[in-house]
């Protein structure tokens, strides 16, 4: 006879509150480097595998980070805001770096299924 599998399924969780979790399982793992020039820092040394930017980062901080490691990192701009990432950083923290090759590939995932990441087939049209 067969067994049926009457575990409930676990509630689809929103896009943002699964890449807010990603980081935080960064901050946890020591791989999140957060600030301006703590980023940029690692970035220029090599250890930054992605960087991110809160949605309300001034445009400013976000032309200057560009400047500064554009050409290192990719820069991406994630849907959380300083406010809600505080509980990450315990302060309003506009920059953000992971350190850490396959956490950064789980972080890069979950702005992909926010929508912050444009594929290439969608800028074609």
């Amino acid at each position: 006879m067969a067994k049926h599998n009457n575990t409930p399924e676990k509630p689809k969780m929103a896009p943002e509150e699964a890449l807010f979790q990603a980081l935080s399982l960064c901050r946890k793992a020591g791989a999140l480097t957060m600030g301006f020039d703590a980023v940029e820092d690692a970035c220029v040394k090599s250890k930054a595998w992605l960087v991110m930017v809160a949605s309300d980062a001034s445009a400013k901080t976000v032309q200057r980070l560009n400047y500064a490691v554009g050409d290192l990192v990719d820069v991406i701009s994630m849907p959380l805001t300083q406010d809600r990432l505080a509980d990450i950083s315990r302060k309003p923290v506009a920059v953000y770096a992971v350190t850490d090759r396959n956490l950064a590939k789980l972080c890069f995932d979950r702005l992909s299924d926010c929508g912050a990441i444009k594929n290439e087939e969608d800028m074609s049209e």
